[in-house]
């Protein structure tokens, strides 16, 4: 019944088209947008007018967070129309481009039939990682398929970059930056191959532009972003980090909050540090594992209001995070550093004690 129904769709598709041709196939690359699931950009690919796009979901789903927390998440192929998607871009001021591909017959062909398969109810849903099998990811793996492995072959290489400078700083995301760089574990500073790195859109858009050439039309930019001033982009994109930072260093810096502030900290660090050593631990997203910020948030730290030796240990700690940090270019996170710093250098037992 399945095998049925695939054929009569895609002859439909064919028959359908003008002069019986089969239809053009376009890249489609839409820049960041301001909600923090469009903060890396979107790809999709266009059968004429109509759109194929993977990494749909919805919030009423159930068991969201759970499938999430263990990356067993369900997201589904969307298909819409071309000028919808334009309108949509325009009005979410996201960059919109386009890349006509360099397909023989038979390679349109394949792309079309396995579109269609996979847009039938049953074959709507996949297992999605946000690097290893996103919206981009699979577009990247349709194109290469058809390309006959082409794209992989050229860019399997070692690159200079990694997911954490592909993802950080997230423009205009305050929120999402300082949650990045707290759960990021070592796999995200490690170096990565373009390949890999295609499973940014911006990233495939750039890789397919350099084949532009061989396999591709060069880019056409349908609309183009209406950029925010400087300063309010570097307010949105660190307000967060920076308003901890001054809040907590007043609340320190004053004798009457001191000590209140102290023990505040140590409780919030060692919460944070059980979060991430169990998302480490039991997580499935590889790229939280290794993750040396439970140096700085330290899972034991509450430990010290019993056992004032831990001061030592924890001053070492911090100090360990900083050698991680400087090595990995991981700055992020040194304004949390220098409090928890200020914190335990003017940490006195008797006076914490006595909050």
């Amino acid at each position: 019944m399945v095998t049925f129904r695939l054929i009569v769709l895609l002859l439909v598709s064919v028959l359908s088209a003008p002069s019986f041709a089969i239809k053009d196939v376009k890249l489609i690359t839409i820049g960041y947008g301001d909600e923090f699931w469009s903060a890396f950009g979107h790809t999709a690919l266009a059968i004429d007018d109509t759109v194929y796009g993977f990494g749909y979901f919805s919030f009423e789903d159930e068991g969201l967070i759970q499938s999430f927390v263990t990356n067993q998440m369900q997201y589904d192929l969307g298909v819409s129309d071309f000028s919808r998607e334009v309108e949509l871009a325009h009005w979410q001021n996201r960059t919109f481009i386009v890349q006509k591909l360099a397909l023989s017959e038979s390679e349109k062909l394949d792309i079309i039939q396995y579109l269609t398969w996979h847009n039938l109810p049953e074959n709507q849903s996949y297992h999605y990682d946000y690097f290893l099998n996103n919206c981009s990811t699979k577009i990247r793996d349709i194109i290469d398929d058809a390309w006959g492995g082409l794209l992989q072959a050229e860019y399997s290489q070692s690159s200079n970059n990694t997911y954490f400078n592909q993802t950080f700083p997230a423009k205009n995301q305050s929120l999402m930056n300082l949650g990045l760089a707290l759960a990021y574990g070592w796999p995200a500073y490690s170096v990565r191959s373009d390949w890999e790195l295609m499973a940014f859109p911006l990233y495939l858009q750039q890789k397919i532009t350099e084949m532009a050439h061989l396999k591709a039309t060069s880019p056409t930019v349908l609309y183009r972003e209406v950029p925010k001033s400087a300063l309010m982009s570097l307010v949105q994109t660190h307000w967060v980090m920076v308003l901890i930072f001054l809040v907590v260093l007043v609340l320190l810096l004053v004798s009457k909050t001191r000590r209140a502030t102290q023990k505040t900290l140590l409780i919030v660090q060692s919460v944070i540090g059980l979060i991430l050593l169990s998302f480490w631990l039991f997580s499935g997203h590889q790229v939280l594992a290794w993750n040396f910020n439970v140096l700085l948030f330290s899972p034991i730290a509450f430990l010290l209001f019993k056992y004032h030796q831990l001061k030592w240990f924890l001053l070492l700690s911090y100090m360990a995070w900083s050698l991680f940090a400087v090595f990995l270019g991981a700055w992020y996170l040194i304004p949390i550093w220098v409090l928890h710093m200020l914190s335990i250098r003017s940490y006195h037992p008797q006076k914490l004690m006595s909050v």
